[in-house]
C-alpha cells in the first residue's frame, strides 16, 4: 500500500482541508522559516489501496479557553522569556503541529501506526531518507482474495506486501526525515531551559516524554498525545485559533476542539 507523504521538518519534529499555518504570531510574526518538524521529500506516491479507516482522536467533553483566558494564560506562560526565545517556541510548537495535522487529514498516520512493525514508525526512529511505508503497486490481482488471505493470515496490508509483493510489484515509500524521536527531544529541551513558568515547563517535559514512550513502545496512543498536545498549545496558548485561524479555513470545527492537554488551565 502506498500513501501520501510530505514532510516539511515532526515529529518536529510535523493544509489540511481545514486547517492553514498563516496566522499571526501573538506578539511578533517570525521571519517565515521552515518549521522545525519532520520534512518530507516534495513527490509523493498515490496509494494503490487506502488504508484502514484512521481512529479519529477521543472525543473531549472539556470546554475550550476562551479568547480572554488564552490571552492571560499566555502572558503568563512567556513571562520572562525574550522575544526570540517566545520566537523559537511558536515556529517549533505551530510547526509540529502543521505536520501532524497533515499527517492525520491527509495520510491517515494513524492507521499506520496502530502497528507497531509498520515502516512509519521510522518517523520516530531514523533520520535522512527513511522508508516509511511498503506499497503494492501491482495493476492486476484480486482485491477481494487479498482481503481474505489478509483475515486468514492475520496480515496487515504492510504486512501482505512484504510476504507476497516481488520486485516488479513491491516499491519503496522514501521521504526525507530531518527529526527523528531523539532530535524533536532535543530541541525541546533547549526550549525547555529558556522558560520561566513551571506550567509551560510541565507541558513541554510531557512532551518530551510521550515522544521518547513513542520511540521506545511504538504506541499509537504516545503518539495520539503528541498529536492532541501541540493542537492545543498552538490554538489555546501560542495562538487563539478560532479567530486566528477564521480567515485560513472553511471549517473551525477542529481548530475549535481543545483536547485538554494544557496544565495552565487547570
Amino acid at each position: 500500500m502506498k500513501r501520501n507523504a510530505v514532510l516539511l521538518a515532526m515529529l518536529c519534529l510535523l493544509t489540511l482541508a481545514g486547517c492553514a499555518q498563516s496566522a499571526q504570531k501573538p506578539t511578533a510574526s517570525p521571519e517565515p522559516t521552515q518549521p522545525a518538524s519532520f520534512t518530507m521529500a516534495p513527490q509523493t506516491i498515490a496509494p494503490t489501496e487506502p488504508p484502514e479507516p484512521t481512529p479519529a482522536p477521543p472525543p473531549t467533553s472539556v470546554a475550550a479557553p476562551t479568547k480572554g483566558q488564552v490571552l492571560a494564560a499566555r502572558d503568563k506562560a512567556l513571562e520572562g522569556m525574550t522575544e526570540d526565545q517566545t520566537d523559537r517556541l511558536y515556529t517549533v510548537i505551530t510547526g509540529a503541529n502543521d505536520w501532524w495535522e497533515r499527517q492525520y487529514f491527509y495520510e491517515d498516520i494513524f492507521a499506520f501506526l496502530e502497528d507497531p512493525n509498520d515502516p512509519a514508525w521510522n518517523y520516530f526512529d531514523e533520520t535522512g531518507q527513511i522508508n516509511v511505508q511498503w506499497s503494492y503497486t501491482g495493476d492486476e490481482y484480486d482485491l477481494e482474495d487479498i482481503a481474505r488471505i489478509r483475515e486468514e493470515e492475520g496480515l496487515s496490508w504492510t504486512g501482505f506486501c512484504e510476504k507476497y509483493g516481488t520486485e516488479d510489484t513491491l516499491s519503496q515509500l522514501l521521504v526525507n526525515n530531518e527529526y527523528d524521536a531523539d532530535g524533536f527531544i532535543g530541541i525541546l529541551r533547549d526550549i525547555q531551559s529558556t522558560v520561566q513558568n513551571d506550567d509551560l515547563k510541565n507541558d513541554l517535559q510531557a512532551l518530551i516524554d510521550k515522544t521518547a514512550q513513542a520511540r521506545d513502545t511504538h504506541d499509537m496512543n504516545a503518539a495520539n498525545d503528541i498529536f492532541k498536545t501541540v493542537h492545543d498549545m498552538d490554538y489555546y496558548l501560542l495562538r487563539y485559533g478560532p479567530e486566528d485561524m477564521a480567515e485560513e479555513v472553511e471549517d473551525t470545527s477542529f481548530v475549535q476542539k481543545y483536547f485538554g492537554m494544557l496544565t495552565i488551565y487547570r
